[in-house]
């Protein structure tokens, strides 16, 4: 390996050690399965680094983007929501902790894979709508459309009231 070639490989060693947390975070919110998002960071952190040598403006917003499109596109394969097994697993029961964690996961699981995407990035990952709308192709209304529906399937599925409906002083 040239010089080049060890400096393009200690610049991206370098980024893929701090784009990592982040990126596990949004992938473990969107898979719900620790396995599954260790190997969807993997798969995007080998994708950002093949266009590496390229022009990359925002490496960060390049890999979320990427995460949550090759995300999007596994949803759409067979095998990632169906694999036989010989026996059931054992299921650990929950410590009270986690009892919130998984709530949260089961409600995004019910999302549609896009919706649950655009909940993610626009609310866990702090990411502005334009922002999202930019990383997935779509207008910024089309954005705030699907987020709004989503957000009322969540608060329907944890029975949470609208924050609009609330008025100041009053509990729902």
């Amino acid at each position: 390996m040239g010089r080049r070639g060890r400096e393009r490989a200690a610049e991206f060693s370098d980024f893929a050690r701090t784009a990592m947390p982040d990126l596990y975070r949004t992938a473990s919110l969107l898979c719900a399965d620790r396995h599954r998002a260790e190997d969807l960071v993997q798969e995007t952190l080998a994708r950002v680094y093949a266009r590496w040598s390229t022009t990359i403006d925002n490496p960060a917003a390049y890999a979320q983007t990427t995460l949550t499109r090759t995300w999007i596109s596994q949803q759409r394969r067979r095998s990632t929501h169906e694999r036989p097994m010989d026996r059931l697993p054992e299921h650990p029961v929950p410590a009270p902790d986690d009892a919130l964690r998984l709530t949260l996961l089961d409600a995004l699981a019910g999302l549609e894979p896009l919706d649950r995407v655009i909940v993610v990035l626009r609310h866990v990952d702090d990411v502005p709508t334009a922002e999202v709308a930019l990383r997935l192709g779509m207008t910024d209304v089309a954005v705030r459309a699907r987020l709004m529906r989503a957000l009322r399937k969540l608060r329907a599925v944890l029975d949470l009231p609208f924050p609009d409906l609330v008025t100041e002083g009053t509990t729902p």
